[in-house]
């Protein structure tokens, strides 16, 4: 039976690693003293410096040597010299990635790096990364504040990188700031990457217990999250950028499950940069929360922003409203999530001056009529 209903939308608005271990040695006795590792050995004794985390000084300043250089070669764009950092499957999407980087001369500085494991020919790293561009493009933005975890391989007295990624994240504009165009790309803490944890391990590429006692309950929280389900068809999946795909799905993981008996529209991120044309474009999610599928979408869409009144102070100002034929979408199915750009034209914006409102952020609020299947 098909009916029509209409739905009240929610509105949810976002703003936009274990000490080393060693092997037992009924010759050799080792005590950890400080900073010192006390060896003794056939009536020999040797003091070895180490890190808090038991790590031998000697591999902890290599481990920094292999990342600064890293770094440098980057920024120095040798294409050549920053593929030799690295020990990973190349394919043509990775290629094509760091070839963009290259050219995009950055400058990076690397603090606080962190030796915090180490066993046979393998060392688990955390550092803070700054990177910027000397020309800022915001279709191909590498500018960036960031908290990463490195793991790296010693292969031929190198020490080469195979796993690389950032457990915080915020992305800046060229003036180093926080870039609003990719606010729905920032997060402040390790939740959204435990999709990157289950998937490192379902590789074998790190042992569960690397993360065990550095990342705690975090991790162990948003491990236990649920994958929200996202509906993508391969064709978007594939026309996105390396690795979007996985921040889609975090930032949708991050929502928690729909809310049940309705259709909610999450509003992300907007565009300022399609301001100056009169436009408002912003993405977002739309969700069936029912236990059935549903077609046929059209909303009602509003769209407020925060604008100081005569006396200085923050008001709501309705920038825009419109009606939204989503019946392209197709068939949503049921508990199922879509991504999607919306925008308000020059006919459904209802304020002057668009392109001077100076937005820090914004809400949605909408009501959808539906096709039930």
């Amino acid at each position: 039976m098909r009916r029509w209903g209409l739905i009240p939308v929610a509105v949810v608005m976002m703003g936009g690693l274990l000490a080393g271990c060693s092997g037992k040695d009924d010759e050799v006795k080792k005590e950890a003293v400080g900073t010192l590792e006390i060896e003794e050995a056939e009536g020999a004794t040797v003091v070895n410096e180490t890190n808090e985390h038991g790590i031998d000084m000697t591999v902890v300043r290599q481990v920094e040597a292999a990342i600064h250089t890293k770094f440098k070669l980057l920024d120095e764009g040798d294409y050549e010299g920053y593929l030799a950092t690295l020990d990973v499957e190349m394919n043509d999407e990775l290629l094509s990635l760091i070839q963009d980087m290259i050219e995009a001369d950055t400058m990076s500085s690397v603090e606080n790096i962190e030796v915090m494991y180490h066993k046979d020919n393998e060392v688990l790293v955390t550092y803070d990364l700054n990177l910027m561009t000397e020309i800022y493009n915001p279709d191909m933005n590498f500018n960036r504040n960031a908290t990463s975890y490195a793991i790296l391989h010693r292969v031929d007295d190198e020490w080469k990188f195979i796993v690389d990624h950032a457990v915080s994240l915020t992305v800046l504009d060229g003036e180093g700031q926080p870039d609003p165009i990719y606010e729905y790309m920032n997060y402040d803490t390790k939740v959204a990457w435990w999709g990157e944890r289950k998937r490192l391990i379902s590789l074998g590429l790190v042992p569960s217990e690397w993360f065990k006692e550095v990342l705690g309950e975090t991790f162990d929280a948003a491990a236990s999250l649920a994958d929200q389900p996202l509906q993508m068809t391969q064709e978007k999946r594939d026309s996105l950028a390396p690795g979007m795909v996985e921040q889609v799905q975090a930032v949708l993981n991050g929502l928690g499950s729909p809310e049940e008996g309705t259709i909610t529209l999450e509003a992300l991120n907007y565009y300022p940069e399609e301001l100056a044309n009169g436009v408002f474009m912003f993405g977002s999610f739309i969700r069936n929360g029912f236990d059935h599928p549903v077609s046929g979408l059209v909303s009602d869409v509003s769209v407020w922003v925060k604008q100081p009144d005569e006396n200085g102070r923050l008001v709501d100002v309705l920038i825009g409203e419109g009606e939204f034929d989503l019946s392209d979408i197709g068939t949503i199915e049921a508990g199922k999530s879509v991504m999607m750009t919306l925008f308000f034209d020059r006919e459904s914006i209802w304020v002057d001056g668009l392109a001077e409102m100076d937005i820090d952020g914004f809400e949605v609020e909408a009501e959808f009529w539906y096709v039930e299947e």
